[in-house]
Parts: structure tokens; C-alpha cells; sequence
């Protein structure tokens, strides 16, 4: 991109409609406050988190494709700004990130770490567009999860025919979708999305990315689901007073959507088909229960109604759990994967396994079924014993292979093979430790894609699955945590993590990490796994902060208010 022919859309008192807009503090509307920064001077626009300000639309009057910034800002808070083209779909959600370091320049004054810097405005990427009879829309999220919103301008880059054509050879190059996007179907609701629309709002920035599947968690986990089903309950059913207020957002959200006859699943695979994007129906594998205060919302009927299938310890102990080793366990959860497979047009199914252990412990047809076979009792050998855990992962694998040849049969009569890509933990003797027999899993062709986690922050072995999975047609891809970094430590975790082995990455609530725009320039282009070493962290190029020189009149440069505070 040639920055050097960017054009500033600084005046955002431009926008329309003008009754929207005041220069003052008033509710319903967009204060419009004057700021000058390095390079740029205009009118920024400001939104509190109670201000329920309505949609604005900036005049755009380019044509033609461009590389589109936002110049983002807020005072001493976070922020949360939509933006979109008024020829998109749906919104994409913008945040600042807080400072790494303290600044010790008492010229500059910059924040402490955790903080946004309230001395600069941050550049940030947002799309390659053709801009071509569009506006641009800015609006605060007023549901929910409501912060203050700030846009202070956009910065349009032309691009040449050249670029033109790169760009789109570029998204048509399906060997770079090789990422996966891990959303949270239960946190995402605490925005309390209430319209298709606003669901949208947190798969789009997907669209022309290296993303190439969605893993959409169906619930809470367990049987605690966000979409209608035969085998769970809906999250919030029955629940008359909520640990959080998210948890009643969450839950409100669900009624309205329900209401509107609105399916989540469903509205989330017919979205993502839209852009290109497989889809894996995901479930946390022992998400049944939670202690108080949230017993009575994350409990489902399974933990309630059949205590007899719970884990014990091996001192007998009943531990939170409920034991595959149980087959009236194996068929709820296998229920729930069919049910998604077989009534929603999903490409696969996801299995967390990272949330949760253990799944089994020493519960009695394990120690009949061991004794029987060895003549020993399971509880008289150590808890690392290797005959102990190889007996019961094997029923794990047994599980696992009933639920491959579920999902085959559902392929076939779908004419269409459904994936099971399973998340499990960060190396080879934690996962048997733990009843997962990954390497028989893939000897048997039991998953398609491995996705490895760093279980209780314990490193990932990639070298150990790079291997495991090499000449097999079984995938892997590493979760890349902290769910925080820096470009450059994206990029070099994604250079490590490919001279391992990997076939792609996965991203664990993506949905929040490409609301940091700095960091998903990035992120969003990590499949590009030949070009890594080529690149640099795209400082300049897709992010840079420029000084804030005033904003309202308040120098900020030197001798900022803010010393008084």
C-alpha cells in the first residue's frame, strides 16, 4: 500500500443525520469534540456507555478499492465501536488495546500497563474494499455488554490495479484457510444479541481471512444448550434470579431470539456458508454442572438426575463429574452431537475435551471391568498406574469410535462426510493420564483434526503431534495463548508452530481477540504459512499511533489534565 496517497476522513461532524450529533453531552446523541494528533485534525465523535447513541453514516465519496482505517481513541476507558460499509451485511466490533508497558516520558505521559493510552489515537486496519457508492456507518453497541464508543477518522488508501488483483487471487487461494475460529456460544450472548443481525456482528470479521472454520460452541456445555433441542435445556430455563447480569443477558437474549423464531445454530452455519466458512458444531465434553452460586444456572438435567453416573475418586469420593464410563453418559452426548449433525447443515462436530477432566475416574464397572481382565483392583495401584490408564482410556476410544461411526453414517445419508475435530490436551501423557488415547485415535481414524490446548497452562508439545499426525491424513492445529500478544509474537508462534508440524491454528474466543485490530492484522493472516518468514509485524503498514496533540480545546501534550487525577 502506498500510504503516502491516503486520504483522511477526519470531520466526523460529517456525518448523518445532523440531529444525531450535538457538541455537547446529550443523551441519544454523539458529542462531537475537535482533537488535533500528529498528521491528522478534525472532529471526533464520542458515545458513553449509557448514551444510546443512534446510527451515523460518514460520507465516503471515493470509488474504486482501498485499504480502510479507523483512527480509534478513548479517555481513560475501554470502548467498543461498529463499523460497516453500508453495502455490508453486519457490523464488525472494534476495541483499543491497553498499553504492555509504563511510559516514563513525562513529555509524553503514556499510561500505566493494562491502560488505553489516552495521549495518542490508534490507527488501525480494517478491510480492503470497493468503495464504490458506499458510506461508512459507525454505531455503539447499547445491549449488553455496553462500553463508551469513539471514532475519531478514517484513512483511505487507494490500491492499484496490481494490488487489485493480488488482493482477490489472495482470497481465492483456499490452501491459507487454515485457521480455526473458536466462538464461545455462551459468552458471545452476554452482548445480548436480540436480531440475526446483531448475531452476525460477531461472525463477520471471518469474511476474506485466513479462517477457514468456525468451531460454534451449541451451549453452556454438557446440556445446557443455546439452541431448541430434544436432549438439553435451553441456558437461563428455570433460573428466576442470575449469579451475573451477563448470565440474564445471555438468557433474555435466548428468549428474544427464540421468540423471533430465530435458531442460533442454524442462523450461525447459514451465515458462515455464506462467506465460505465451515462450520463444527463444538461442546464442552463435561460442562454439566458448576458449584454455587451457579449450580442452578450451569446444572443441567443430566448431573440432577442420575447422581448414580457421577465420577468417584479413588477413595470413593463423588467428584463433580459425570463418568463415561456410564452408557446412559455416552448416549446424551452422543444425542446431542447426532441432533446437531443430523437437523442442522453443519460440517462437523468439535469435542472440548480441555474443559473439564476428568471424564472417568474409578467409578464400579471400571474397577468390574479391570479386575476381570487383571484380576487386580484398580483402586490398590498407584493413580499413575499404566495398566489402570490404559484400561480406561480404552473406553474413551470405544466412545469415540461409536461416535465416528454415528457421524459416518449421518454422512451418508447426507451425501457429505461430517468432520469430528477434537480439542485435547497439551501433551502425550497428560491426554492418557486423562483417558485419551490420541494416538489410537489417530492410528483408527477416529478424528479428522487434532487441536492440542496448553491444559492448566502446561505447554503444548507440537513437536510430539507434529509427529504423531505426519503422513496420516489427521490435521493438526496447536490453540495459539495467550489469547493477548503482540503481531510479532503471533507471527513467531505461528513459525514455530508450522517447522513442528502443524497443519494450521486454532484460536480459542476469537470473537473477542479480532476486536483488537492491531493484533488480528495478524492473526487474520496466519494461514499464510509460506510467507511467515518473509513478513514483519506490520507496524506502519496495518497499525501505528499518532500523538494526540489536543481534544477540546485540553492540550495533551504537555501538561495534560490528567496529572491532576
Amino acid at each position: 500500500m502506498d500510504h503516502s496517497k491516503a486520504v483522511f476522513l477526519s470531520d466526523m461532524g460529517r456525518c448523518t443525520p445532523a440531529a444525531a450529533l450535538s457538541s455537547g453531552h446529550q443523551k441519544y446523541h454523539w458529542q462531537t469534540v475537535p482533537y488535533e494528533a500528529e498528521g491528522v485534525s478534525g472532529t471526533l465523535l464520542f458515545a458513553g456507555p449509557e448514551t444510546e447513541a443512534p446510527v451515523v453514516r460518514l460520507p465516503v465519496e471515493a470509488s474504486g478499492w482501498h485499504a480502510v482505517f479507523v483512527g480509534l481513541w478513548s479517555n481513560w476507558t475501554d470502548s467498543l465501536l461498529k463499523v460497516k460499509l453500508t453495502g455490508d451485511p453486519a457490523y464488525v466490533l472494534m476495541r483499543r488495546e491497553e498499553e504492555t508497558e509504563t511510559s516514563h516520558d513525562p513529555v509524553y505521559a503514556g499510561p500505566s500497563a493494562g491502560r488505553v493510552n489516552n495521549f495518542a489515537v490508534d490507527e488501525r486496519f480494517w478491510k480492503y474494499a470497493d468503495l464504490t457508492g458506499q458510506d461508512i456507518e459507525f454505531a455503539q453497541h447499547n445491549a449488553g455488554m455496553t462500553a463508551p464508543a469513539y471514532a475519531a477518522y478514517v484513512k483511505l488508501v487507494p490500491l492499484s490495479k496490481a494490488e487489485v488483483k493480488r488482493l482477490q487471487a489472495d482470497r481465492e487461494a483456499v490452501e491459507n484457510k487454515r485457521l480455526f475460529f473458536m466462538h464461545d456460544g455462551f459468552g458471545v450472548l452476554q452482548y445480548r444479541p436480540t436480531s440475526r443481525e446483531e448475531l452476525w456482528e460477531h461472525l463477520e470479521a471471518m469474511r476474506d481471512t485466513d479462517f477457514g472454520t468456525l468451531l460454534w460452541c451449541v451451549g453452556a456445555g454438557g446440556d445446557v444448550l443455546n439452541y431448541p433441542s430434544r436432549f438439553g435445556k435451553m441456558i437461563g430455563d428455570g433460573v428466576a434470579d442470575y449469579p451475573r447480569v451477563g448470565d440474564r443477558d445471555i438468557s433474555e437474549a435466548l428468549q428474544v431470539l427464540s421468540g423471533k423464531g430465530i435458531d442460533t445454530l442454524r442462523e450461525v452455519v447459514e451465515y458462515c456458508h455464506g462467506m465460505g466458512v465451515k462450520v463444527h458444531a463444538s461442546n464442552r465434553m463435561e460442562a454439566f454442572q458448576c458449584s454455587a452460586p451457579f449450580e442452578h444456572y450451569f446444572t443441567g438435567g443430566l448431573y440432577e438426575g442420575h447422581p448414580e453416573w457421577r465420577c468417584a475418586d479413588i477413595d470413593g469420593r463423588e467428584i463433580a463429574r459425570m463418568s463415561y464410563a456410564y452408557q446412559g453418559v455416552r448416549d446424551l452426548v452422543t444425542n446431542i452431537f447426532k441432533e446437531a449433525a443430523s437437523n442442522y447443515d453443519v460440517d462437523g462436530i468439535n469435542l472440548i475435551f480441555n474443559r473439564g477432566a476428568p471424564f472417568l475416574l474409578y467409578e464400579q464397572p471400571l474397577i468390574n471391568g479391570f479386575k476381570a481382565e487383571t484380576g487386580l483392583d484398580a483402586r490398590d495401584l498407584a493413580e499413575g498406574d499404566e495398566r489402570y490408564l490404559k484400561y480406561r482410556a480404552g473406553v474413551m476410544t470405544r466412545f469415540m469410535l461409536n461416535l465416528r461411526q454415528e457421524m459416518d453414517a449421518i454422512g451418508r445419508r447426507r451425501g457429505r462426510k461430517v468432520e469430528i475435530s477434537a480439542h485435547v490436551l497439551n501433551d502425550e501423557k497428560t491426554n492418557i493420564y486423562y483417558a485419551l488415547d490420541v494416538p489410537a485415535w489417530v492410528k483408527d481414524g477416529l478424528v479428522d483434526q487434532l487441536i492440542a490446548y496448553p491444559w492448566r497452562d502446561g505447554e503444548i508439545d507440537t513437536a510430539y503431534f507434529g509427529r504423531l499426525t505426519a503422513g496420516t491424513p489427521v490435521g493438526f492445529y496447536p490453540e495459539v495463548m495467550p489469547r493477548r500478544m503482540s503481531p510479532e509474537e503471533y507471527r513467531q508462534r505461528a513459525i514455530s508452530s508450522y517447522a513442528d508440524g502443524a497443519d494450521g491454528l486454532c484460536f480459542w474466543d476469537t470473537y473477542n481477540r479480532n476486536q483488537y485490530r492491531k493484533e488480528y492484522s495478524m492473526v487474520r493472516r496466519l494461514g499464510h504459512k509460506d510467507e511467515l518468514a518473509r513478513w514483519d509485524d506490520g507496524a506502519g503498514e496495518y497499525f501505528l499511533s499518532r500523538k494526540l496533540l489536543s481534544v477540546g480545546g485540553y492540550v495533551l501534550d504537555k501538561y495534560p489534565p490528567h496529572w491532576a487525577y
